[in-house]
This record gives structure tokens, sequence and C-alpha cells, in this order.
């Protein structure tokens, strides 16, 4: 029985998360999210936020999101005491503005950038395990900003 409840609120929980985006201006969209832990990342939520853009405009239009603009905080770790006080830990937080509509003059589809976004993550994943230092994430990130004509 304990597990039924707990998974009802895993769905809702889950629900919760998929919100329509904003209209901030005429054909403009923004979406946002904070990571409820300390392990959530920035580009793993910019990176799940044009996933959800892109599931509306197809969704909406037919057509492709095209990320106008991104932002993100990485999490803070929180501090107990001290003469700086109590600071409560915080996740990440992302931020995305976008339009739905063909394909924009520069080459990359949504998905392109949407797949560019997913390998940024991935490498930041592999950043923060510690199974690469962080002049092997930044080469890398580079070499695939580079090999997308960003």
């Amino acid at each position: 029985m304990k597990w039924k409840v707990f998974l009802v609120l895993l769905v809702v929980v889950f629900q919760a998360e998929a919100k329509d985006p904003v209209a901030v201006g005429e054909g403009r969209y923004m979406l946002t999210h904070k990571g409820k832990t300390i392990f959530s990342s920035a580009d793993k939520i910019v990176a799940d936020l044009m996933g959800q853009a892109h599931k509306f405009c197809q969704r909406t239009t037919g057509h492709e999101a095209n990320l106008l603009e991104s932002s993100g905080q990485e999490a803070q770790v929180g501090r107990a005491g001290g003469a700086l006080g109590t600071q409560p830990a915080q996740g990440a937080v992302g931020t995305i503005y976008f339009s739905c509509g063909p394909a924009t003059g520069s080459g990359q589809t949504a998905g392109d950038r949407g797949d560019i976004y997913e390998s940024l993550a991935r490498l930041k994943g592999l950043l923060d395990s510690g199974a690469i230092s962080q002049s092997e994430f930044d080469a890398e990130k580079e070499k695939l900003l580079q090999s997308k004509g960003h």
C-alpha cells in the first residue's frame, strides 16, 4: 500500500513539473525551472527546457522551437551557522526564451541545439562526478560549440 501512495505522489510531482510556457511578447515565450536538489545542473535544466519548448511548438504550431536566449545558475550548497549566518541549499535554475517557427537561418535546427545542450549536460555531469577535469570540460565544450557553428 505504501508503494502505491509513493507512486501516486511521484506521478503528481512529475506532472506538476511540465508547464506550458509563459508568453512574454509577440511570438516570444519563456520557460523556467528550479532544481529541487543541489545535484541539479543549470545546463541539464536548460536542455530539458528546450525539449519542453520543442514539444510545445510542435503541439501548437507544428514548427521548431528557436532558442532566443538562455541563462542558468548552478546549485548552491548551504551553510550552517557561523559569522555569515545560515544559508539554505538551493537547486540550480535555468531559464530559456524561445519562439516557434521554421528553423532560423543559422543552418541549425532546434533539434541540433537540443543535441548541443544534451551533450553539454552530459559533459557537465562528467565534470561534476570528477570523471573529467575542468580543463578537459572546457576543451570538449569548445570543440562541441565550434563543430555546431556557435
